[in-house]
């Protein structure tokens, strides 16, 4: 072949082919496009309600269950459901200041937890003693906002917090009282008579259904804890340093106690961190699947556009366009439609999500009957790179998408193609 000839096959204007033979079926053009622009706005939205969802449950586990850090007593942790009292982290005066020293430490906050018995006006039901530091723990449990009726109890009084589920279910209100037993640090038989100061509403259903939270120093007397909790929660500045930390306050604590304790980081804690970090993946293999059907239409409508076309390309090739330009031109084809429904679903889901962002989504129902953190309100966490990836895997869909028809255009030979 000569150079004249090669250079005038060079010249051939596929995108500007591709751009004029998309405009010949609007509606098929548009069904594939608004297949690829779904799959795309579905996606762009998807990975930001994923993204959020994780993030907020791990961040409410954090709060309400491990902190950053969590600081126990050796053992402690293989009994949790127990909840040993005799194991516990003891003088916590001489441990904090260095704690909260730490350059690392946002915040370190000792908690009691105690399973009790509840006599409620008529009946008995287990709950949850927490005892907490009600000023410390503002930015975090969030005493003062979770309460929606009555007020916080207060410190050195003999007052609690009742979830509203569980008050209904005692039938109890603001101003009743209940009596609380349980096991002390002894491991003896300890109760208080404690009064309802207010109802609390966290939006996490398996907190709120048995949550008694009090000042720490009462639960303290009532367990029998002098100077002492069963835990001590770490916060730290970066989330993300959480391992290095335990690592840290683990040799910082071996010369300060005389105890044996157990200093874990959020990530070593349970199996609810692992398990989200897998659900990550997962729900990545559902999104992708929503690409996958976009494809199926995409090869279905170009292969329709194709056999209609087959005179067509017959005639091309007759007139000397090769077999791989006239793959190019429906690989074009298929990559316009796929751009524009890119763009446009890119466009789409990043205004939905958005949006969604500030209004957030109430999951507090859906999540009612499981004992999952979760609160009410989950916001998704929207990302430049995700309307990016979500764009550029909706366009490459659509390309490789036009692979099939191309191979059935081009297994024709010209004279087969002019007779059909």
């Amino acid at each position: 072949m000569s150079r004249p000839d090669r250079l005038a096959r060079r010249k051939i204007p596929l995108w500007r082919m591709a751009w004029r033979n998309t405009r010949r079926n609007t509606r098929r053009s548009g069904l594939t496009g608004l297949a690829v622009t779904v799959a795309v706005a579905a996606l762009t939205y998807g990975m930001a309600h994923v993204t959020g969802l994780l993030d907020h449950t791990i961040e409410t586990y954090a709060r309400v269950q491990s902190g950053h850090v969590r600081i126990t007593r050796d053992g402690y942790t293989a009994r949790e459901r127990l909840q040993p009292m005799h194991l516990n982290v003891s003088e916590l005066s001489r441990l904090l200041l260095p704690l909260r020293q730490h350059p690392a430490v946002e915040e370190a906050i000792p908690r009691v937890r105690a399973s009790v018995l509840v006599d409620g006006a008529s009946s008995n039901r287990p709950g949850l003693l927490l005892g907490v530091d009600l000023e410390r723990e503002g930015p975090y449990l969030n005493p003062s906002g979770i309460t929606v009726e009555g007020r916080v109890p207060g410190a050195g009084r003999p007052e609690v917090l009742v979830g509203r589920r569980f008050a209904e279910t005692l039938e109890v209100g603001v101003g009743d009282s209940i009596t609380i037993l349980g096991q002390t640090a002894y491991r003896s038989l300890g109760g208080a008579r404690l009064e309802i100061t207010g109802l609390a509403a966290s939006g996490m259903a398996f907190l709120d259904r048995v949550l008694l939270m009090a000042s720490l120093d009462q639960a303290q007397d009532f367990a029998a804890l002098e100077d002492a909790a069963t835990e001590v929660v770490v916060f730290a500045r970066d989330a993300d340093d959480a391992e290095n930390l335990s690592n840290e306050l683990a040799a910082q604590l071996d010369g300060l106690s005389e105890d044996d304790l157990e200093v874990l980081s959020w990530e070593d804690q349970g199996p609810l961190i692992q398990t989200l970090d897998m659900v990550r993946p997962i729900f990545g293999v559902v999104l992708l699947l929503l690409l996958l059907m976009a494809g199926l239409i995409i090869i279905n409508t170009m292969l329709m556009t194709v056999m209609e076309r087959t005179h067509e390309f017959g005639m091309q090739a007759a007139l000397g366009m090769r077999r791989s330009d006239i793959v190019r031109l429906i690989l074009a084809e298929g990559l316009t439609i796929g751009l524009l429904g890119a763009v446009a679903g890119g466009a789409l889901g990043t205004g939905v999500s958005i949006l969604i962002e500030h209004i957030g989504i109430n999951v507090g129902d859906a999540f009612s009957s499981v004992d999952f953190p979760i609160q009410g309100v989950v916001y998704p966490d929207w990302r430049v790179s995700f309307t990016l990836v979500s764009a550029f895997a909706g366009t490459l869909a659509a390309g490789l998408a036009a692979l099939y028809p191309a191979w059935r255009a081009i297994r024709m030979t010209p004279a087969e193609a002019l007779r059909s």
